[in-house]
């Protein structure tokens, strides 16, 4: 009961790219890395609020003559806003939002990235599992073509050098069925990286569910390039107005006590300031390139995301080139197996009349096993090809 509620919680999770199947360490980071994204969004969304300053003073100054000791203190608490600056200040929280848009994209990008890793993982152990019990059956029949190899030799039907073929074909059969078991370890171990679930423990879905629309109009790299776009435009945008007429407003209050410590007196002093400020920057020499390298950068950007997006339809339509030969072997591979189920019920009937030898039967069984793990490990690779789609399109979307 308890695998299956993981397994129906894992099903939701891959449907929302949670990252809860994280282990605790690596969702910790993510969570960190989301955080501080938004602590640089707070911070560039309030940076044209001027600081509010405080200054304080001592200051004890003497005459040589020693007819004057004063001894100053003071302090003073000012502020300077700018309050129109020609659109620059809604530039500024558009620059702030355009960017935490652009930045989140990014972030969930690595999310899936991740998520994306962790699956082929999953789906790579399982196509070895399966590659690990068609190695079995092809043994198996190794074992069989060595016997039959032997009883050739014996009987003078076949030379010293088909026997030891046949011998290094089984040992090789043997190495690769080792080489699998340690390439299942390999991968569990690479998983452990990333969750602290185990293998049987995590369900996997079907990818195929991805269509080449839903590919473009979401992928989360052309929605990211595209948000690089509308970044670079408002910074162009946010630019210009750099070189336009801004106003703001100064306010300042002081207090200062100086104390005559020569004749023992003490003057006390407050004053108070507003002022309203208008400034026009004339003339910038590096105003021409530094607008026409923004712009540039713009019009950079849109080619890129346009560049992006028939690359990315390119990358669809090769998927499903790769999809549809992987279906067109598994045609010619059950095309195969209804061949060998004729020919199993021959030779049965043939092998049941004593014309052929058991081993024909054993080896023409094993043969169609090992064909519908071929079928199996197809539709893996099948599942791959869709799942590296699948995590390109932005969850909600």
């Amino acid at each position: 009961m308890r695998k299956l509620a993981i397994l129906l919680f894992l099903s939701t999770f891959i449907l929302a790219d949670d990252l809860n199947i994280l282990n605790k360490d690596k969702k910790e980071l993510r969570k960190l890395e989301k955080q501080i994204l938004e602590q640089n969004y707070e911070t560039l969304k309030n940076d044209w609020i001027s600081t509010l300053d405080l200054n304080s003073s001592l200051n004890r100054s003497r005459t040589f003559n020693d007819k004057s000791d004063d001894f100053t203190k003071s302090v003073s608490l000012g502020f300077s806003q700018s309050i129109y600056e020609s659109g620059g200040i809604e530039f500024t929280i558009k620059y702030a939002d355009d960017k935490f848009r652009s930045d989140l994209l990014a972030w969930e990008n690595e999310n899936k990235q991740i998520l994306q890793n962790v699956y082929k993982i999953l789906l790579g152990i399982k196509k070895l599992y399966i590659q690990l019990e068609q190695s079995g059956y092809q043994y198996k029949n190794k074992e069989i073509e060595l016997i039959l190899k032997k009883i050739q030799y014996e009987n003078g039907q076949s030379d010293i050098t088909e026997l030891n073929d046949a011998i290094m074909a089984k040992n090789d059969q043997y190495k690769e069925y080792i080489n699998l078991e340690n390439s299942i370890k390999e991968q569990k171990a690479e998983l452990a990286k990333y969750t602290s679930l185990k293998y049987e423990q995590i369900e996997l879905i079907d990818f195929a569910n991805v269509t080449k629309e839903d590919y473009l109009q979401k992928n989360i790299d052309i929605l990211y390039e595209d948000s690089l776009v509308t970044l670079a435009d408002t910074s162009y945008k946010k630019l210009r107005t750099d070189y336009l007429p801004k106003i703001s407003v100064s306010t300042s209050l002081s207090y200062s006590d100086t104390e005559d410590l020569q004749n023992d007196t003490e003057d006390y002093s407050k004053s108070g300031a507003l002022s309203l400020n208008l400034s026009f920057p004339l003339y910038d020499i590096n105003k021409k390139p530094a607008l026409e390298k923004s712009r540039l950068e713009y019009l950079k950007q849109k080619i890129s995301l346009n560049d992006l997006r028939e690359e990315l339809e390119k990358d669809f339509d090769e998927a499903l080139t790769r999809v549809e030969t992987y279906k067109k072997y598994n045609r010619i591979i059950k095309e195969n197996i209804n061949l060998y189920d004729d020919l199993i019920e021959v030779n049965k009937i043939s092998n049941e009349a004593g014309i052929t030898p058991g081993y024909d039967l054993e080896i023409l069984k094993n043969t169609k096993k090992i064909n519908a793990y071929d079928l199996a490990i197809n539709d893996i690779n099948i599942q791959i090809e869709y799942a590296d789609l699948y995590f390109k399109i932005k969850a909600g979307e």
